[in-house]
């Protein structure tokens, strides 16, 4: 049992990572989920479908419909886009083929391991607390967000960064408004914080420890690959980066031009401190998601082609051009292309989304111009630029599976944000710019939550 000294020494410690890391996110993510009743348009209730069909009726494939209690939900609560028609909320009985889309359960594609963690968990917040089946699953998302928070938070402490702009950069990532709202509806994306941060941990380690965690990547690589694909992006930028990092210091790519120097490089200190844990992140999410690919493609019911969903999707011309302008959405984590706070605050989203773009893409490429080589310079301009590519293969991925012309939404990159924010943050090095930093981080903060909390919501 603690002692009162232990106590106030774990409050003076700690007070402050609790306030930014769950105080506070956790007031304004519950004031969006009491007053947004309303079905999100991000697809909330294919995704609540899921969640309550898993453990009854198995993981969904594409070809099934909504089950007729979501029906009823969607019916009832209503969905948050106009002209969306729905038959009465006092209907008899409930059709799919009555509802937009027909009614399929087009979020069937994606993988298992949020609804498999989020169902559980929200039955027993039902029972306790009595939200209802759509309020407690969207709790869930609350939960992954302090922990997302909180493993960024240690990480930020084990690689010796300053606590001032670890704190400030924690209040921009948990108040900024897509963070929010994507943590406020039952989506797997509310996992992408915790899933970018988990692998963020296990690159501190090997870093800090110069030791392999190749099982550690491994798993997290896995774990991030069935949450979401786009949750697995931080573990294929790091694991590319480990890679070319001890290739680099083993001494260049003539290492692996040979099957005898590429034994001696896996053998040599730098490929069994990065390289193996690198190699251990890409093959781990690449393997997952070839396996989750194979399963949709053999038990697929109809194929994603035929989705009605998915027609409004294939309007837009597909060319390079029209590539490469919406790969530079992913630049936009903070603020994203959608959440219903910039409808009624437009002057303000306008000003928040150019502050949190300048503020991330100059940070991470501060260390273009730096001379003296810290692990934060090299590793901002992989990330910003491994950022910009995965936006390319997204929009690329996309018009290969579903025929769809390019659409990257900012919400892919939410999963990047704590290693982007951790980045910037670690090259503010001057004591000043660290208060200045620390200033505007709370000002931009401030002002998110603000637009948050005053925007009307039904």
């Amino acid at each position: 049992m603690l002692s009162a000294g232990q106590l106030t020494s774990f409050l003076k410690k700690w007070w402050l990572p609790l306030l930014f890391c769950v105080v506070l996110p956790t007031a304004v993510v519950g004031s969006v989920i009491q007053r947004h009743s309303q079905f999100s348009p991000i697809d909330e209730q294919a995704h609540f479908d899921y969640v309550e069909r898993l453990y009854s009726h198995g993981v969904p494939v594409l070809g099934d419909r909504l089950l007729p209690s979501t029906l009823c939900e969607i019916a009832c609560r209503g969905t948050a886009l106009p002209g969306i028609v729905t038959p009465p909320c006092d209907s008899a009985t409930f059709t799919a083929k009555d509802f937009p889309g027909e009614g399929y359960q087009y979020q069937a594609q994606q993988p298992p391991l949020y609804y498999a963690f989020t169902a559980p968990i929200a039955k027993v917040v039902e029972k306790v607390v009595g939200l209802g089946p759509v309020g407690s699953a969207r709790v869930i998302g609350v939960l992954l967000l302090i922990a997302g928070l909180l493993l960024s938070w240690h990480v930020a402490m084990m690689m010796k960064i300053s606590r001032l702009t670890s704190l400030a950069g924690i209040a921009v990532m948990g108040l900024s408004p897509t963070v929010v709202y994507y943590s406020s509806i039952v989506t797997n994306d509310s996992a992408a914080i915790l899933c970018g941060a988990l692998v963020c941990y296990v690159a501190a380690r090997t870093h800090i420890e110069q030791k392999s965690f190749v099982r550690h990547a491994v798993v997290v690589g896995i774990i991030c690959a069935f949450v979401k694909s786009v949750c697995a992006l931080p573990a294929l930028i790091l694991g590319g980066l480990f890679i070319a990092l001890s290739i680099q210091r083993a001494g260049g790519i003539a290492v692996i031009k040979t099957k005898q120097s590429r034994q001696l490089w896996w053998k040599s200190h730098t490929a069994q401190t990065y390289g193996r844990t690198g190699v251990g992140f890409i093959v781990a999410v690449t393997a997952s998601s070839l396996l989750w690919a194979l399963f949709l493609r053999f038990s697929a019911g109809v194929s994603p082609l035929d989705l009605p969903t998915f027609q409004v999707l294939r309007a837009r011309p597909t060319n390079l051009g029209v590539i490469l302008s919406e790969a530079t959405n992913m630049l936009y984590p903070l603020t994203g292309l959608y959440n219903p706070f910039q409808f009624w605050n437009q002057d303000v989203y306008n000003l928040l989304n150019s502050v949190g773009a300048f503020t991330l893409v100059a940070g991470c490429a501060a260390g273009i111009v730096i001379s003296k080589r810290t692990w934060w310079s090299i590793a901002g301009p992989v990330a910003l630029g491994g950022t910009y590519i995965c936006g390319i293969g997204i929009a690329v991925m996309g018009w290969w599976v579903y025929r769809i012309g390019p659409d990257v939404v900012s919400r892919y990159a939410l999963s990047l944000l704590p290693l982007l924010v951790l980045i910037v943050c670690a090259g503010i090095q001057r004591a000043t710019a660290q208060k200045v930093f620390a200033l505007g981080a709370f000002a931009f903060s401030a002002m998110s939550v603000w637009m948050i909390i005053q925007t009307p919501l039904v």
